[in-house]
């Protein structure tokens, strides 16, 4: 799962909407959940979450429906060797 810290650095902001990052492509309305826990209340966990509809980055308790977004990170060294990177047209790597 992808944590808060790369949501971060992908353009969300706490508390702040964001429909133009490339986590957007292809989000539904439903909540889809980092792996960075954000509190714990009355027993319930809370973690950072996106709302796909307007990309709002905030925290949510897990006792709700939501989703989750796989990611992958790769070294600095990685090479790209075609794509641009959207569903059509993926990175190829090496």
């Amino acid at each position: 799962l992808i944590t808060a810290d790369e949501l971060a650095f992908a353009g969300y902001a706490s508390g702040k909407k964001n429909t133009t990052t490339y986590l957007q492509e292809n989000a539904t309305d439903t909540y889809w959940w980092s792996l960075s826990p954000s509190d714990f209340i009355d027993g319930i966990a809370g973690v950072w979450s996106v709302r796909g509809s307007d990309g709002l980055f905030g925290n949510a308790f897990v006792s709700g429906a939501g989703g989750f977004r796989p990611s992958i990170s790769l070294v600095s060294s990685t090479t790209i060797f075609s794509g641009s990177g959207t569903s059509e047209d993926p990175y190829v790597v090496n």
